[in-house]
């Protein structure tokens, strides 16, 4: 039961790593310094492919079951499903604009951080909400059954940056990480 919940918590905790790289870079943008926007559009990519794909369904799932289980959750926790669909728009949104940024396409430095503290803020706050409500709710509400069925419907990938082997194209991503970690 735990496997699936232990999962979506070290997610949680390797997007904190990959959205504080992304406010350094927004920081530097501030103070009227050049981004590594090659850096930025791998972050996007990462989280259009990871946590869009993969991790947010996974919480969907339990999601779901919680719901069934527990209709009650809903009002306490919002819509999640909804949410993941709100934070993919911005992602690719995102992810769009840096590619733009990358490219020199003119467009109002304004815009783009107000941009990116959207993506920062959109990312965070439904993180610490979950492990505030969802993931106490799901744990006293879901079987071990229900988890089990959960474990199987999920898909399982390793994280193409904190898994066993990095993926070439996030390796800075990772170098980036490891020297936060020193």
């Amino acid at each position: 039961m735990m496997q699936v919940l232990d999962q979506i918590g070290r997610d949680h905790r390797n997007m904190r790593l990959v959205l504080d790289i992304v406010e350094e870079e927004v920081s530097a943008y501030h103070e009227g310094r050049n981004p590594d926007f090659d850096l930025l559009r791998s972050i996007a990519e990462y989280t259009l492919h990871y946590p869009d794909l993969f991790h947010h369904p996974k919480e969907d799932l339990v999601f779901e079951r919680l719901v069934m289980r527990d209709p009650s959750a809903k009002a306490v926790i919002g819509d999640l499903i909804r949410e993941h669909e709100r934070l993919g728009e911005l992602t690719r949104r995102f992810a769009a604009a840096i590619a733009n940024a990358a490219r020199d396409v003119e467009m109002p430095r304004a815009w783009l951080e107000a941009l990116a503290m959207e993506y920062l803020s959109v990312n965070r706050l439904p993180m610490q909400a979950e492990e505030k409500h969802f993931f106490p709710r799901a744990l006293a509400a879901l079987t071990d059954r229900d988890w089990a069925e959960i474990d199987q419907r999920a898909v399982h990938i390793s994280d193409p940056i904190f898994g066993p082997r990095v993926e070439n194209g996030y390796l800075a991503i990772h170098e980036r990480i490891q020297k936060f970690r020193l």
